[in-house]
């Protein structure tokens, strides 16, 4: 010890609190980091939901200290290999408990050292849907079908904004859309509440071509209920629902034979408009809500379309060179 002391290693015992019994193995270590975090209702559901399907099992009852990193790389290789989306969600939830420990001065470093194990590659193409398909939407479906696929495809909000939109969150005539709340749904309970993250809270403009189907929308509905939803549900007090956005999408897919695309593709078609219409990072950023670039990022897509536009660019500048 008085060695150890010299050397300037020695560390005081971590608190009672944090060795005693209550908190010793991961599981209880856990359940109390996440419990005592300030998350949203759906991220808690989330986090909880993760911990029990596919960390717990595996880490549950073994002391936090002994956890090793080849204990890490044991459970990640055989975790969900087919799902990379839950697999990188799960060794980052996995990551920052690990990483509390150290900071509770639990462990003296993270276990979690796997390159590239929170980044995740895109199982699936996503085709974005083309301009001409949305205007199909707007001119062939009924608007109450229409316009909160319009809004996702060209505004890039997600579904739960979308459902949670007040009449007084639309501005027809400065051509703005406010996001202040979205819709989830948490063990059969539907909560409206703030949108998925801070950066959510924003307001987004809308096309010109889509604000007289809006202004027609609203002018429909009982005048002074700034407060009604945009799109009620079966009771006029609550949210349209998700049901009844999926049966609205379905007849979308069907109308422009597009059978492969989820609402969520909506958004990556949003991004990929703007983007090729000259919006920056930080425009896409502040368009779609996200917090970081390369969320951002990951919904611009190529199209063919865009691609020969570019090359047809290129031949310009030489003939501009010839002249």
């Amino acid at each position: 010890m008085e060695r150890t002391i010299s050397r300037g290693d020695w560390q005081p015992p971590a608190p009672p609190s944090l060795r005693g019994k209550a908190l010793r193995s991961f599981r209880d270590y856990a359940l109390n980091d996440v419990q005592s975090r300030t998350l949203t209702p759906r991220t808690r559901e989330l986090y909880e939901r993760q911990l029990e399907r596919l960390i717990l099992p595996h880490f549950g009852e073994t002391e936090v200290e002994k956890i090793t990193t080849t204990n890490v790389r044991a459970w990640y290789a055989q975790l969900c290999p087919e799902q990379p989306t839950q697999r990188a969600h799960a060794y980052a939830l996995l990551r920052s408990i690990l990483s509390h420990a150290v900071d509770d001065e639990r462990i003296t470093a993270n276990p979690c050292h796997i390159r590239s194990a929170t980044s995740r590659r895109r199982m699936k193409n996503v085709e974005p849907a083309k301009p001409d398909d949305l205007a199909r939407l707007q001119s062939e479906l009924q608007p109450r079908f229409a316009l909160p696929i319009l809004i996702a495809g060209w505004c890039g909000l997600r579904s739960g904004e979308v459902r949670a939109l007040r009449v007084k969150d639309v501005d027809v005539v400065g051509g703005w859309i406010r996001v202040r709340q979205g819709v989830t749904r948490i063990s059969g309970q539907v909560l409206v509440g703030p949108p998925k993250t801070p950066a959510s809270v924003r307001d987004v403009a809308v096309p010109p071509h889509l604000l007289p189907s809006i202004k027609t929308w609203i002018e429909h509905l009982p005048k002074g209920e700034a407060e009604r939803y945009l799109f009620p549900g079966r009771e006029p007090t609550a949210p349209m629902s998700e049901k009844a956005l999926r049966h609205a999408f379905a007849k979308a897919k069907e109308l422009i034979d597009r059978p492969d695309m989820t609402f969520h593709d909506l958004r990556h078609t949003a991004a990929t408009l703007a983007a090729q219409n000259g919006a920056t990072t930080a425009e896409l950023m502040r368009r779609l809500g996200h917090t970081t670039a390369s969320m951002a990022m990951r919904y611009q897509h190529s199209s063919a379309q865009r691609d020969r536009q570019i090359a047809e660019a290129l031949s310009s500048l030489l003939k501009s060179e010839e002249k």
